[in-house]
């Protein structure tokens, strides 16, 4: 075979079994920011650059596209200063990048992620201005920039952001005058004459665009105070969490969709302690539930099985305790399930095998017992996804039961 036949081959065949150039460029985009932070708790050790994508990684969330919609790094003890390849991720909905140690300015290339509806830096050390091309954001509703050390105006290019229903910029040093354009003027805030530098600028814009929320997200904000009742919070990442607002999509770590309906909640890396109950089982639209590096105990209860819109449940490196609810068997769109760093107990409920959408499955360094299961997609799970339990390797139909040596 010629050369040139032969490498005309080889590019067709690199044409049909590369993962779309946009995909490339979001985990280029993604491991050049790793590069540049210091991440002392090994949080981004997921983030592979050989693997075909970057959707198994830790932390982001892809659709069923494989494209980048969400980033989730609030409270991993990250630090160093973001730069522009950010502004690369074009279908990124969600930035979460909330109390860590970022430094230096925010990149005026933020303003190219036209998706955005979330952007949470709050709780950082960035400095200099507010980018001008946030105004370009058309889609963001929650804008989170508080305690920081912002300096110079608010851009009147924010006025025109139709959508924004939360802006907060308090504890920066921003000077200035409040502006009254736009969503700006439908709020009581303190407006005129040029502010203090020394007077922390505090802004916090309700923009009420739905008419009274359905009995749906009254339960769901029921359900998510009972949750915080009994929890011990001691960095008071909860504080948000106001029974008394009218529902539940304002507050800190809940992502609603447009009917007011919670769909995300996100905790992970807070210092959280307590047991779970079960009222988070009426979160019937939850699609993610990040609970992981906490220090939940007890039982996991049987009723998130009712979740049945669930993605995604991280639940690893807590101390929950007792049997994986067979219950989970129910949760036919679930796709990444992730229970390690546990101290669960009993074997592999053969229910889960059912799960047609599952992808990832890891119940490793836990005190599970009984052979793994081999139907459904358990037969492509790696072996690390089992290890440092009492397992007893693939199960043998016919020749032992499945929980032998439980």
């Amino acid at each position: 075979m010629s050369p040139f036949i032969f490498l005309s081959l080889l590019l067709l065949l690199l044409q049909f079994s590369l993962p779309s150039l946009s995909t490339n460029f979001e985990g280029n985009a993604l491991h050049a920011l790793r590069t540049k932070l210091s991440d002392p708790n090994n949080v981004l050790h997921s983030w592979d650059p050989t693997l075909v994508n970057p959707c198994t990684w830790f932390h982001v969330t892809c659709d069923s596209n494989n494209h980048v919609i969400r980033l989730d790094l609030g409270n991993s003890n990250i630090s160093g200063a973001l730069g522009p390849e950010l502004g690369q991720l074009h279908h990124l909905q969600y930035l979460e990048l909330y109390n860590n140690d970022f430094r230096g300015k925010i990149p005026e290339e933020l303003g190219n992620l036209k998706s955005l509806i979330s952007m949470d830096l709050y709780g950082n050390k960035f400095e200099g201005k507010i980018p001008k091309s946030f105004g370009k954001l058309k889609s963001l509703t929650f804008l989170r920039l508080d305690n920081n050390k912002l300096t110079g105006s608010i851009p009147r290019e924010l006025t025109h952001l139709t959508n924004l229903k939360i802006f907060d910029v308090s504890n920066n040093d921003l000077c200035g005058t409040i502006p009254i354009d736009g969503n700006f003027g439908s709020f009581p805030a303190e407006r005129g004459g040029k502010m203090s530098p020394f007077i922390f600028l505090s802004l916090l814009l309700l923009l009420l665009q739905f008419s009274l929320p359905s009995l749906s997200t009254n339960f769901e904000g029921n359900a998510l105070h009972a949750l915080r009742t009994k929890l011990s919070d001691p960095n008071n990442v909860l504080h948000s969490w106001d029974p008394t607002l009218v529902n539940p999509c304002t507050w800190f770590h809940v992502t609603c969709d447009s009917n007011n309906h919670v769909i995300r909640l996100d905790l992970g890396n807070s210092n959280i302690s307590g047991a779970l109950g079960p009222e988070l089982g009426q979160l019937h639209h939850l699609q993610y539930l990040e609970l992981y590096n906490n220090d939940f105990r007890g039982k996991i209860p049987e009723e998130l099985g009712n979740l049945k819109s669930l993605i995604s449940m991280d639940l690893y490196g807590n101390k929950f305790e007792g049997k994986i609810p067979k219950s989970f068997g129910k949760l036919k769109s679930l796709t990444f399930l992730r229970l390690d760093n546990n101290k669960l107990t009993g074997s592999i409920p053969r229910e889960l095998t059912h799960l047609t959408n599952l992808k990832i499955f890891d119940v490793s360094n836990n005190d599970l017992c009984g052979t793994i299961p081999i139907d459904g997609n358990f037969g492509s799970f790696p072996a690390e996804s089992f290890e440092n339990n009492r397992l007893n390797g693939p199960e043998l139909k016919g020749l032992v039961p499945y929980d032998f040596g439980c």
